[in-house]
């Protein structure tokens, strides 16, 4: 799974740009970044369910990466903006966030709910 995770969302990052020079270095330089943010989400995932707030205090992220990079997991496209199975997904529960507010508690989705995710 961590393979197939690593090609879909670098390839997602690095789409999301299309136009040559500075914009596609820059997309290019984000992957390699976001592909480690990916990993380490993924990681802390498997220690329990976690809310963005946590995952960021688990591995030393800043939230305002944290977020952006947990939404691209839930709502996962391929380079040419297709849908793909999520590789997280919410638990149901909410948890308070430092400012007080809720946030979705996720959960890696298992083998089996990706095998079976229909759009």
């Amino acid at each position: 799974m961590s393979d197939q995770l690593a090609f879909d969302l670098t390839a997602k990052v690095a789409g999301n740009y299309k136009r040559e020079g500075t914009s596609a270095r820059a997309a290019a330089y984000a992957a390699k970044y976001a592909n480690g943010a990916f990993g380490k989400i993924r990681t802390a995932l498997l220690y329990g369910p976690a809310t963005p707030d946590e995952i960021a205090e688990r591995t030393g992220i800043t939230l305002l990466t944290v977020r952006p990079r947990m939404s691209d997991l839930a709502r996962p496209r391929d380079a040419d903006g297709n849908k793909l199975a999520p590789f997280i997904v919410p638990t149901g529960q909410t948890r308070a966030t430092a400012c007080g507010r809720d946030a979705d508690v996720m959960r890696l989705a298992t083998p089996t709910e990706r095998k079976n995710w229909a759009i």
